[in-house]
């Protein structure tokens, strides 16, 4: 943990946005990078949102997921392989994924977890008079067909291609079970995350397990009304637009010292997630710009971590601002080395694994990785966008 105590800190340095409109003297083409599609939806169907890698997700595998049926939630869970945790959960009606922001690779970062285990123990009983298939082998069969060597059971066919289809290594794990036909005339096959089914001369869906466990576990499932700030799931949102011909609005942040602060001459690659308000930090160009309806408000040199070792590497990907302090003193132990540094000002976390966007009193080599893996601000920077951010802001960290 990189975080102790909470200090009480107070500042008369004053913040004022003003806005400066470039005269229009040669309209500019707004260049693609100025849209992007949005973060977060609210779907209609189930009345609850989706946003970041959970959004891109269900976006690739409507039929696997089903909408979502209840909102992220930090829960303790535990997925094969890795170890217990509290992690960022959400339930769909046909299986819940969870955020693994350690994994290695942008696609190992959203995980299901093992759904079909909990609802073939559940459903033993119901079935407890059907003889459940012996293990059997891909030699057994004759369509396409893929062996499970820890389980033991394989899956064919229609389930086999559905399995391909959808990430099945990922998503909807190991073959637990052979198919067999069950009370309710479907063809079931049990896996780790997910259970399948298939009537005869229909197509192989995935069962509504989701909504099973969320009623089993008596979780909040209540539709939520559509939050003001986040547009109504519509694919459309997702179709970049024809370039339009715009005059530009940069809005910049006075910093009460007689000056501008940041640099505009660069207005930065735009905003990523689509939000009304956006933060984006660049780590080869150790560079952030604040954007507010796609409009560049300030933008500055950072220090970022310096990536000796992986405890200090600010983390890449789509985040957002979800806890604030005036200030806080940090501590915590990298490399057997324990560290500490007293009132950090202005300090907003925007993952779960302690890393901030903050003010730096202690150096002024913005520009060059200083951090232990935190974005580090000059300090009218830091205030300004503290009070300018909310929580929510989304927060996007690039290459």
């Amino acid at each position: 943990m990189r975080t102790r105590t909470l200090r009480a800190w107070t500042s008369a340095i004053a913040v004022a946005a003003v806005t400066l409109v470039i005269s229009a003297l040669a309209p500019a083409m707004a260049l693609a990078q100025d849209w992007s599609p949005p973060r977060t939806v609210w779907v209609e169907e189930s009345g609850h949102t989706v946003d970041g890698f959970f959004l891109d997700e269900w976006r690739d595998n409507p039929d696997l997921l089903g909408n979502p049926i209840t909102e992220e939630a930090e829960r303790p869970v535990l997925i094969p392989g890795l170890p217990a945790d509290n992690r960022i959960v959400q339930y769909f009606e046909n299986i819940a994924i969870a955020y693994v922001p350690e994994a290695e690779s942008r696609e190992l970062m959203v995980r299901a977890l093992p759904l079909g285990e909990d609802s073939l123990q559940r459903d033993r009983k119901k079935f407890s008079h059907i003889d459940l298939p012996d293990k059997a082998g891909c030699e057994t069969v004759s369509s396409t067909c893929h062996e499970f060597e820890e389980s033991g059971f394989s899956v064919a066919g229609d389930f086999y291609a559905f399995w391909v289809d959808h990430d099945g290594e990922r998503l909807i794990g190991e073959a637990i079970t052979g198919a067999f036909k069950t009370p309710d005339g479907y063809i079931t096959q049990y896996f780790t995350n997910a259970v399948l089914h298939q009537k005869e001369g229909e197509e192989v869906e995935a069962r509504p397990i989701g909504k099973e466990t969320t009623t089993f576990l008596r979780l909040a499932t209540a539709a939520i009304p559509q939050p003001a700030s986040i547009p109504l799931y519509d694919e459309t949102l997702f179709v970049e637009p024809a370039p339009v011909i715009v005059a530009q609005t940069i809005q910049q942040a006075d910093n009460g010292l007689g000056g501008v602060v940041g640099s505009n001459a660069y207005s930065g690659p735009g905003p990523q997630q689509g939000a009304s308000k956006e933060i984006v930090v660049s780590i080869s160009q150790q560079s952030l710009w604040a954007y507010e309806g796609g409009q560049l408000v300030v933008s500055t040199l950072v220090s970022t971590g310096t990536a000796e070792v992986p405890q200090t590497v600010t983390p890449i990907g789509y985040f957002s601002v979800h806890l604030k302090y005036v200030t806080q003193t940090m501590s915590g132990t990298i490399s057997d080395e324990a560290y500490e540094v007293k009132d950090v000002p202005w300090v907003m976390y925007f993952d779960y694994q302690g890393n901030a966007i903050h003010g730096t009193y202690w150096h002024n080599n913005f520009g060059t990785p200083m951090s232990h893996g935190c974005v580090n601000l000059p300090l009218d920077i830091a205030e300004f966008l503290y009070q300018w951010a909310p929580e929510g802001t989304a927060v996007t960290v690039i290459a």
